[in-house]
């Protein structure tokens, strides 16, 4: 079978050209092709999951239907896909693998890993660039701010690739219409505190300030939290990472970084080392073992108890407490948002993280998490030589 250039596109996995992915904006940030082209919303599934293979399944059901006389002379083709260091908080170990059999028109998606001699093509990656390829969105999108993102994840990631599509116009048809659909199901994995993990955070605050509108309209506050020292890899462009909520009688403003002067004294700050909290930031309360929550707990106080010398006092500020109406606008927000985190230590890609800073722990990812499969030891996670 030749390889179909068009459906490798699909599965975001073709050899593209190395092209710089983010551009410059207007106000002279950096604005990423990838959430350029990515479907709207921040996905209600994680990558992989039974309930996402479901989705899949009912995807693959109407997109065959319609194109069943089209798809009468494929024959038989199988697919699977291999998603290494799934999210902690799923508790199915290190990957989540899933497969679809085509006989002509009628396909079967199921959960599982398949041996590579019983698959047509069979394609392996890390979990979080594999959530944030099934987020592209083809139809109607730039074919070349496509290419960017594509990429991108290219080249910061570790791929296997075994087999090839069939020549078949229908089919590429039917895997396009159906990954369109899942794009807006699946969780993006972006890293902790990142620009672009904000901006999920951004989708998410204004979404629920919409639904939950009671008690903002009259109240203005500002929240900022601030983690300093990020790792180079994640954050090229130095500074601190981190992110502010402005609201303003119902308006609400989501950013990254440090608050902007402009808005007055911040009513909640929080400011931490970015490389010992992280763990904790990106941990799902709700999904945790008794294990994991006491584990949490005792690596917390130390995490959190780091003496930050005279970055500590950079901004002496009271930590109000939250008015009721943006309480309910941040409920369960922590968890919402570690759903979307990417699993990375600093120290998979830096060997001067302090010994303390650089052990896993069992309540913030698998402990056969394996850094290999994403390739930032050579690249920032813009695909930017380091």
């Amino acid at each position: 079978m030749r390889r179909n250039v068009a459906l490798l596109a699909i599965m975001t996995l073709i050899v593209l050209q190395s092209v710089t992915t983010w551009a410059e904006g207007s106000s002279g940030t950096r604005v990423s092709a990838l959430l350029a082209v990515s479907a709207e919303g921040a996905g209600d599934l994680s990558m992989g999951t039974p309930e996402w293979v479901e989705a899949l399944q009912g995807a693959l059901s109407e997109a065959t239907a319609k194109h069943a006389d089209g798809l009468k002379d494929l024959g038989t083709f199988t697919i699977c896909e291999v998603a290494h260091n799934a999210p902690v908080y799923l508790h199915t170990g290190s990957k989540l693998a899933w497969n679809i059999k085509f006989d002509g028109a009628k396909a079967v998606a199921s959960v599982g890993e398949l041996p590579a001699g019983e698959c047509d093509l069979k394609i392996e990656g890390d979990h979080s660039l594999m959530s944030n390829a099934g987020r592209i969105q083809y139809h109607g999108n730039d074919p070349a701010l496509i290419e960017k993102a594509q990429a991108r994840l290219r080249k910061v990631g570790r791929w296997k690739i075994e087999g090839s599509f069939p020549e078949h116009k229908v089919l590429g048809a039917v895997l396009r219409s159906v990954h369109d659909t899942m794009a807006a199901r699946t969780y993006p994995r972006f890293v902790w505190m990142s620009p672009e993990w904000v901006e999920t955070a951004r989708i998410l605050i204004s979404e629920r300030a919409k639904e939950f509108p009671y008690g903002i309209a009259d109240v203005e506050f500002l929240f900022n939290e601030v983690f300093t020292d990020p790792p180079a890899f994640a954050f090229p462009e130095g500074g601190d990472s981190g992110f502010w909520v402005h609201l303003n009688h119902g308006e609400i403003s989501v950013g990254y970084g440090v608050a902007p002067e402009e808005f007055g004294k911040v009513n909640y700050y929080n400011q931490a080392l970015f490389t010992p909290v992280v763990p904790v930031g990106r941990t799902v309360d709700a999904a945790m073992t008794d294990a994991d929550s006491e584990g949490k707990a005792a690596y917390s106080k130390a995490a959190f108890g780091v003496d930050m010398g005279e970055k500590k006092l950079r901004r002496q500020l009271d930590k109000k407490p939250f008015p009721p109406g943006l309480g309910r606008v941040f409920g369960d927000l922590h968890d919402d948002l570690s759903l979307r985190s990417s699993g990375e230590l600093p120290s998979d890609y830096d060997d001067s993280v302090r010994n303390e800073w650089a052990t896993p722990y069992a309540f913030d990812r698998t402990d056969d998490y394996d850094p290999s499969w994403l390739r930032y030891d050579e690249f920032d996670i813009y695909g930017d030589p380091r």
